[in-house]
């Protein structure tokens, strides 16, 4: 039976005509012909062209069997990083990954850059200036808690998806970093202006703790996709 490298299977996504290929414990599938993998898609939340063992037999309701209806064309060769994304090849790295770092980190800067721009706003409209402090301070939370959340995507990255070259995972460094820039910005520039005031308005303050707003839910989107499929 054929073997299969983690990087031949990647480039068998089901997409623009491609064969349709997804790896379960170690057995390569094609789907090209099952109309429950339409594009190489299941249910807008599993995507051939990777390794799904996890998502079928810890996530999804049902587990390899569903794959009885469809043909098995190889097998992933065993070697290190090649059997999966599950495993690291590292102990160390596999212990550290069996704690979740990336997915518990994540969502703290996710909501205080979120609700910052909001109670900014809430400012402006109500000059209450308890709004504009606790916007800034949530600012100031958001940055710091960004740093290890970027550290822990970039772990998970490395030793958990072996560096795919995917574009969603391009896509999701370069978001993470724009977000950790503008959140440096839009931090020195509320903490140059000091407490703000209601009038006159500070338009430049206000424009990037906005920008938060869509970098933030472009990195959510991205993180979506990667656990659990969908468009690229």
């Amino acid at each position: 039976m054929k073997e299969f490298s983690k990087e031949e299977i990647e480039k068998f996504d089901g997409e623009d005509g491609r064969t349709a290929l997804v790896v379960v414990n170690g057995k390569v599938y094609d789907v090209s012909s099952s109309r429950l993998w339409n594009k190489g898609h299941h249910m807008q939340q599993h995507s051939a062209g990777g390794d799904l063992t996890d998502e079928f037999t810890k996530m999804a309701p049902h587990g390899e069997e569903v794959f009885e209806k469809v043909e098995q064309v190889g097998v992933i060769r065993e070697s290190g990083q090649e059997s999966g994304e599950s495993k690291s090849g590292n102990n160390w790295a596999d212990w550290i990954l069996g704690f979740h770092p990336h997915p518990i980190t994540v969502h703290f800067p996710q909501a205080f850059l979120v609700f910052a721009p909001l109670f900014l706003l809430l400012f402006y409209v109500t000059g209450n200036q308890h709004f504009e402090r606790t916007a800034f301070y949530m600012l100031v939370c958001g940055t710091i808690t960004l740093v290890p959340s970027i550290f822990t995507g970039l772990f998970h990255w490395v030793y958990k998806y072996a560096k795919s070259d995917r574009r969603i995972f391009k896509f999701k460094i370069v978001v993470a970093i724009a977000l950790l820039f503008v959140a440096g910005i839009a931090l020195g520039m509320h903490s140059s202006a000091g407490m703000l005031v209601q009038n006159p308005i500070n338009y430049i303050v206000i424009v990037f703790y906005l920008l938060l707003i869509p970098l933030v839910i472009s990195l959510g989107y991205a993180g979506g996709i990667i656990v659990f499929g969908g468009r690229k």
